[in-house]
């Protein structure tokens, strides 16, 4: 429920910024440079939200809403680099098996893809392979928000 609400606010965040490239650059959509600057923009803009959102026991409104927090393993809230790390993280375990889809030309690595979120089917504290990575943990928080 989390995962989608955020979708649904991150759509409006690449919309803006990705339409201030536009404008700013003249980009168009033509292959080149200029894609892939966008590209690299549109990750260091999510990477600053989330970033932002994750470390020193901030949420964002989704994670409000539905009641979810990011913890680290001690059980206080991740520092920016722990943020960092998990987000990095998160973009190479999705990216990978379509990387290597790509390069080798084989769809099976594709199968890959739902890895990280099917580890915290087999992992005792519940938590993706990315937040094992990153040392982090959500846990469910039904505390009123401040």
């Amino acid at each position: 429920m989390s995962a989608t609400y955020e979708s649904i606010v991150l759509f409006g965040v690449v919309v803006f910024f990705g339409y201030a490239y536009s404008a700013l650059l003249q980009y168009r959509g033509e292959p080149g440079a200029l894609r892939w600057g966008l590209q690299a923009w549109l990750f260091v803009v999510l990477g600053v939200y989330f970033v932002w959102f994750w470390s020193e026991g901030r949420r964002t409104l989704p994670m409000r809403t539905v009641g979810v927090r990011l913890l680290s393993e001690d059980g206080g809230p991740p520092s920016r680099t722990r943020a960092a790390v998990r987000y990095t993280a998160a973009w190479a375990m999705l990216l990978a098996p379509i990387w290597a889809a790509t390069g080798t030309g084989h769809p099976a690595w594709l199968l890959l893809w739902p890895l990280p979120f099917f580890w915290g089917l087999f992992d005792t504290r519940r938590r993706t392979l990315y937040d094992r990575v990153a040392g982090t943990r959500l846990v469910v928080d039904t505390r009123p928000v401040a």
